[in-house]
């Protein structure tokens, strides 16, 4: 647990909670209620806001990208909020928020960029924008993946490792979603509910922005997705006329060799048969054999099954 201490303000943070971390923050902030902190130490499925007499309890979800496999899964923040001080309990998975505690922490310039206004709804909308920030280079990597997904669909690629691909993708998507969707309630939720903690009102300018913020991931969330459902019903069409291409060769294949099946059959009979015992006799067979092969090709032709 560690702590930053500018302008008033505390901001306290919290890095894989432990029984004796919120035992010490329940010390410190009597005035939080005991089934807030039990909640820090589980994980939360889904956002969500608890509105106190003087602090806010806070739930907030954000994606995080897995450098091994490329997925894209859930990382939870808890945050306590009150009039001069800030609490974040988290599991150490986003980066960007590490870091800038970790700047502020050891910056001075820093720490005066996020204590500017000396006031702690300033403080978490400079922690909440830099998450947000942090989220636009997974989209645009999703983006990316996309593009190739597609350039090697058109191009015949190996279509199977191009399903296996484009199913992380749409799984990244859903996830993401998931994550995001939540937010689109919880973000102006808590532009609203900062003055009833005695928090200035001058801070909604800055909390619209962050909701601006979740509806442009919203929005390219949902580009992502009609190109996924695009390229997948593409791939389906792709592999429907490879089967279809397979399946008729292989059909004029079994047709073209039927009636010399037969033919083979039928003189192939421990039996008297028709011209058997005249010289070229197999010759013969065999060159009519090939006739028909010949002309059977020549009307597939025409036909254009071939």
């Amino acid at each position: 647990m560690k702590t930053i201490i500018e302008k008033g303000l505390r901001w306290i943070d919290v890095e894989h909670p432990s029984k004796a971390d919120i035992e010490q923050i329940r010390k410190e902030f009597p005035q939080v209620h005991p089934l807030t902190l039990e909640d820090t130490l589980s994980p939360i499925q889904r956002a969500k806001i608890d509105i106190f007499a003087d602090h806010l309890f806070i739930v907030l979800h954000f994606p995080v990208l897995e450098k091994k496999g490329g997925r894209v899964t859930s990382a939870e923040v808890d945050i306590i909020l009150g009039r001069d001080f800030l609490v974040t309990i988290h599991d150490g998975r986003i980066k960007p928020f590490m870091d800038l505690f970790d700047d502020a922490l050891d910056d001075k310039k820093t720490r005066q960029e996020i204590f500017l206004k000396s006031s702690a709804g300033f403080l978490l909308y400079s922690i909440l924008n830099k998450i947000l920030d942090s989220v636009f280079p997974i989209l645009y990597k999703i983006d990316t993946e996309l593009d190739l997904i597609e350039d090697k669909i058109f191009e015949g690629e190996n279509i199977s490792k191009q399903i296996e691909d484009l199913s992380v993708q749409r799984r990244n998507i859903l996830v993401f979603r998931r994550i995001v969707s939540p937010q689109r309630n919880i973000m102006p939720q808590i532009r609203d509910r900062l003055s009833l903690i005695g928090i200035r009102g001058e801070m909604s300018i800055y909390f619209n922005d962050l909701v601006d913020h979740v509806e442009k991931t919203w929005q390219t969330l949902e580009e992502q997705k009609e190109v996924v459902e695009g390229l997948h019903d593409s791939t389906a069409a792709l592999l429907n006329t490879t089967t279809n291409e397979v399946v008729r060769v292989l059909t004029v294949i079994s047709v073209i060799l039927l009636p010399l099946t037969l033919i083979a059959s039928v003189f192939g009979m421990n039996i008297p048969l028709p011209f058997a015992d005249r010289p070229f006799a197999l010759e013969f067979i065999l060159g009519g054999m090939l006739l028909l092969i010949i002309i059977m090709v020549v009307i597939f032709r025409k036909l254009k099954w071939l």
